[in-house]
């Protein structure tokens, strides 16, 4: 489950998948936006840590695969997730290994976010965080998104800086003018090239 510009993301860049497709935090809190009916034919499997609505199979990805095959996902989905794992690289590992060769991940996790645990919250990535923890993936598109409905901002794979410098916005205090970045989501989808 997302939000409106991460659904966005995806029905731009992947409207539509090569084969079996895997959600992970598919469970549908009654505030997130559903990807599931992009993806109508196929094979769609939904984890969570939790059962409930839009949870098909429940695992910890940080713990391990539970259930689910590995290399049998040609899509994996992945939105604000990843920073309510203590350890994000055992989860990247592990949603890498549910990947086929070839196989597309999009990741969407926060850079500048308030604090909100689900069930706690831990992290926050910069697109080089996400490089560096799917290192079995070639990035082929990354953007940021905010909390403005439509509001998605390319980056350049190669060159990240500046941007956040670009949508600061700024206000006086009592203490000075204080410079503010909004809300951002680094959203990026990837090629997995090594297994």
């Amino acid at each position: 489950m997302g939000d409106v510009n991460q659904r966005l993301f995806l029905e731009r860049l992947v409207p539509r998948a090569e084969g079996p497709v895997v959600e992970i935090g598919s469970k549908d809190y009654g505030s997130t936006t559903s990807f599931r009916d992009l993806y109508r034919g196929l094979e769609y499997i939904g984890t969570d840590l939790q059962p409930g609505k839009g949870v098909d199979v429940v695992a910890d990805l940080s713990a391990g695969l539970g259930a689910l095959p590995e290399g049998h996902f040609a899509l994996a989905i992945c939105c604000s997730v990843l920073e309510h794992t203590p350890r994000p690289w055992l989860m990247a590992e592990n949603i890498s290994r549910l990947l086929q060769t070839g196989g597309a991940l999009y990741l969407s996790v926060p850079w500048v976010w308030r604090y909100h645990a689900y069930p706690d919250d831990f992290f926050r990535f910069s697109p080089r965080a996400v490089q560096a923890l799917f290192e079995q993936f070639e990035w082929v598109s990354a953007a940021y998104s905010t909390s403005v409905s439509g509001e998605i901002v390319s980056l350049d794979l190669r060159d990240f800086r500046e941007v956040d410098n670009r949508m600061a916005e700024y206000a006086d205090t009592p203490r000075g003018r204080r410079k503010y970045l909004p809300y951002l989501m680094v959203n990026m989808l990837g090629r997995k090239v090594r297994g």
